[in-house]
């Protein structure tokens, strides 16, 4: 399982992607991870810009311009990495090579695309509505 250093590593990796740039599309690859993604998931996420990206604990949460926050953990072996997004125009031999592990994948405004890889799909990613956050179960105690 990710230690602290690996959270705020990974953290410092996707920000400059995400904070402040507005999630174009989600690919969704699978229908759960550790527990099944909230219902509306991707339309929930499709056209929020992250305001913030933060850690709390092993938990990395996106606060997002509709108040929710995306709320997620790495598990056991889940990981992101940053590519450069290219239009679906482009050549496809031009694309990122999509990891069959990549089970969600955040288009942003910014150019680039965030892949969520988890071979072993212990990760978790949830939808918290806006002033919920201190009551999550996760982070209350």
């Amino acid at each position: 399982m990710p230690e602290l250093p690996e959270v705020e590593s990974v953290r410092r990796l996707i920000a400059p992607a995400m904070v402040r740039a507005c999630i174009k599309a989600v690919d969704l690859r699978r229908p759960d991870l550790r527990r099944p993604f909230p219902r509306h998931f991707v339309t929930r996420l499709t056209g929020q810009t992250v305001v913030a990206l933060t850690r709390r604990a092993k938990y990395l949460l996106a606060s997002l311009s509709s108040g929710e926050t995306l709320l997620m953990h790495l598990g056991m072996s889940g990981w992101f990495r940053v590519v450069r997004d290219l239009p679906a125009a482009r050549a496809v031999r031009r694309r990122p090579k999509i990891d069959p592990h990549d089970h969600v994948v955040f288009h942003m405004s910014s150019g680039k695309a965030v892949a969520f890889n988890d071979p072993r799909r212990f990760g978790v990613m949830e939808l918290v509505p806006a002033g919920e956050l201190q009551e999550h179960p996760a982070l209350s105690r």
